[in-house]
């Protein structure tokens, strides 16, 4: 008969558990959540012997940065320089931007972007978090998404915006953009 009855419980619990919801409390649920501001700023250079970003595909036509279809479909690569300023030269290096984007729009200059950005210096040393996002480079000031991170951003989301510090108008080789980060983390 006990034999029957937990049986019985048993078969309960499975043929119910699809309308039972089990909350799991974890350390993270326990702790409060904190919101952090990052100012840095985004080196990113695809000429010469500095080069911190390479096409991997590049076309055959030039690049003309009125003209958006000429640069439409290309894909960088890059490992770009954070700094405390906007001197690459006179400024302390905080951490590096490392991903991807390309240029996504035929119509305006806009780059499809998937970086996560590593810290090296200061109290967030060793974290890093992900942007990810629609960059329309000649918009100003423009925003992204954080979509997560590691270390002290575990479990992080928010929001970069973007302004564009200077470009290189000949060849747009040469980009520093000023980034003011907003990520809430625990």
């Amino acid at each position: 008969m006990a034999n029957h009855f937990l049986v019985s419980i048993i078969q309960l619990l499975i043929f119910s558990s699809a309308n039972f919801i089990f909350i799991i409390p974890t350390a993270t649920s326990a702790k409060s959540e904190k919101l952090t501001h990052l100012h840095f700023y985004y080196h990113n250079n695809i000429a010469g012997l500095r080069a911190t970003a390479v096409p991997i595909n590049p076309k055959l036509q030039p690049v003309d940065l009125r003209d958006p279809a000429s640069l439409f479909g290309r894909l960088i690569i890059a490992d770009d320089p954070l700094t405390s300023g906007p001197s690459l030269e006179n400024s302390t290096v905080v951490g590096s931007a490392q991903g991807m984007y390309g240029s996504a729009s035929q119509t305006e200059m806009s780059f499809a972007m998937v970086f996560n950005f590593a810290l090296t210096q200061g109290k967030y040393k060793g974290s890093s978090f992900c942007l990810l996002g629609r960059n329309p480079i000649f918009t100003n000031p423009r925003e992204l998404a954080i979509v997560g991170g590691t270390g002290a951003f575990r479990f992080s989301r928010g929001y970069a915006i973007l302004k564009t510090y200077y470009m290189d108008m000949q060849t747009g080789a040469s980009t520093i953009v000023e980034y003011d980060v907003y990520i809430r983390h625990y």
